[in-house]
């Protein structure tokens, strides 16, 4: 995604046949388990609410946690891979 534009960014989210299809991905669908394994919900939303309005510190921490588990790595690569393909 690091590769992705603020407009192609823009341009997706703004797609929501194709951010339905992602989301029903088995990919997304496994992301979802991985952010649930180690944290209850309230604590998702804190987070995404926090990120949304500038402090991402505890974000990256949790993409961190992702990606050095096994198989995250490349699973956010494949997500990353169908976000740029829509």
């Amino acid at each position: 995604m690091k590769d992705m534009d603020q407009a192609e960014l823009q341009r997706i989210l703004g797609d929501k046949k194709a951010l339905r299809q992602i989301a029903g991905s088995a990919d997304a669908q496994a992301l979802a388990q991985m952010l649930q394994r180690g944290q209850s919900q309230a604590s998702l939303k804190h987070i995404a609410e926090r990120a949304a309005k500038g402090d991402t510190s505890q974000l990256k921490d949790l993409i961190s946690t992702i990606t050095s588990s096994p198989g995250g790595a490349e699973l956010l690569s494949r997500l990353s891979g169908s976000l740029g393909q829509k």
